[in-house]
């Protein structure tokens, strides 16, 4: 059986945890095929058309042009560390979150996160005067706002249990969402705004 075979098969039978990781990487190997290749042909413009058709634009004229961007952008990366990071702590509290609830709404917490974290987005560089002058161009892109739903949704459901940390010991998952929260969602307000706004959203 070929690699190819084998991803295949592990995609069918895997679960629902599984197949979001594999299409989170899926786009993400897409994008980074794209920009080698607009390397190669030098074009440049390749790998941002690309993003441009996957990333949910702040603009709502922008936004319905492409409003299938509201989903798509929840499985897009662009970075390594980006999408590393997403997927772990996915993959951390997607398994605690299975421990409990079914896979069914996993997948409904992680679209339903991605949705409202792209509508506080959206809302918020048209409402808040600090954006005025990149609403036309801005782009949000990334599962943040997903995988905060995951996070936090667990550990409201089971807030008493309790994962082990390296030198830290056992932690109870509220206090492990709690920080997450406040470190990637409201330390550095200015850096990213459009992406720790989703992060509200989706938590």
């Amino acid at each position: 059986m070929g690699i190819w075979d084998e991803i295949k098969k592990t995609f069918r039978s895997g679960s629902s945890l599984t197949k979001l990781i594999y299409i989170n990487i899926a786009v993400f190997l897409l994008i980074t095929i794209g920009s080698i290749v607009g390397y190669l042909l030098n074009n440049q413009a390749l790998s941002l058309k690309i993003l441009n058709i996957l990333s949910v634009p702040s603009s709502t004229k922008a936004l319905l042009l492409r409003p299938w961007t509201i989903i798509t952008y929840m499985f897009t990366h662009k970075d390594i560390l980006h999408i590393l990071f997403n997927m772990l702590w996915l993959y951390w509290f997607g398994i605690i979150f299975l421990e409990y609830l079914d896979q069914k709404k996993l997948v409904a917490v992680y679209v339903l996160g991605g949705i409202c974290g792209a509508v506080v987005y959206v809302i918020s560089f048209n409402i808040f005067p600090v954006f005025n002058q990149v609403v036309a161009e801005s782009v949000a892109i990334g599962a943040s706002a997903s995988v905060m739903a995951v996070v936090v949704a667990i550990a409201a459901y089971v807030p008493d249990y309790s994962v082990n940390f390296f030198l830290l010991g056992r932690i109870k998952i509220k206090y492990v969402a709690l920080a997450i929260f406040i470190l990637t969602s409201v330390m550095d307000f200015s850096v990213n705004s459009g992406g720790k706004l989703a992060h509200i959203g989706g938590a």
